[in-house]
């Protein structure tokens, strides 16, 4: 069954199941036009946890699909060097578009999602490094990680640390 996504709420008859931009579905006989007159079709919704786009998908919020760097990218690094994660991943996925995510991105849907991110080991460190430097006046020495066994993410330690890092992408669909 192919899947049909219209934003504007507004439907032709297809054999497709269509899904509106608040989540409701409709099955419908033919066509399924959103708000530009054009409509799209795809053939399938990959899995929460399936691998999809040169990693695993770990959160589906139209029109974005988030995706973590599988296991093998994750690299260790300190703060300084974090943006290795992006380079690992691209060079294990042949993938573009990877990014080190924020604090509140590695919070949710980073570490909500975090049971989705691949087979197991899903993940091997307690903290992860995010983007986000820590709070001024110490911003030029101290960054935010993510504590995985608690989500909470309003932790500040030294750049020179080391801990696990892992790379993020969207895509839209």
């Amino acid at each position: 069954m192919a899947l049909c996504i219209n934003q504007s709420g507004t439907y032709r008859n297809i054999t497709t199941l269509c899904i509106n931009q608040s989540g409701t579905y409709r099955n419908i006989t033919t066509g399924c036009i959103n708000q530009s007159g054009t409509y799209r079709l795809f053939g399938f919704v990959p899995a929460l946890g399936a691998s999809y786009e040169g990693g695993f998908l770990i959160c589906r919020v139209s029109p974005l699909r988030w995706v973590v760097s599988p296991y093998s990218a994750e690299v260790s690094r300190d703060w300084y060097l974090r943006e290795d994660a992006n380079t690992r991943a691209q060079a294990v996925s042949g993938c573009t578009g990877w990014f080190v995510p924020t604090k509140t991105q590695l919070q949710n849907p980073g570490y909500c999602c975090g049971s989705f991110w691949g087979p197991s080991p899903c993940y091997s460190a307690r903290s992860y490094w995010s983007s986000t430097e820590g709070a001024a006046p110490t911003s030029a020495t101290r960054a935010c990680y993510v504590d995985f066994t608690t989500g909470f993410s309003n932790f500040s330690i030294g750049k020179e640390n080391t801990t696990c890092v892992r790379a993020f992408r969207c895509v839209t669909y």
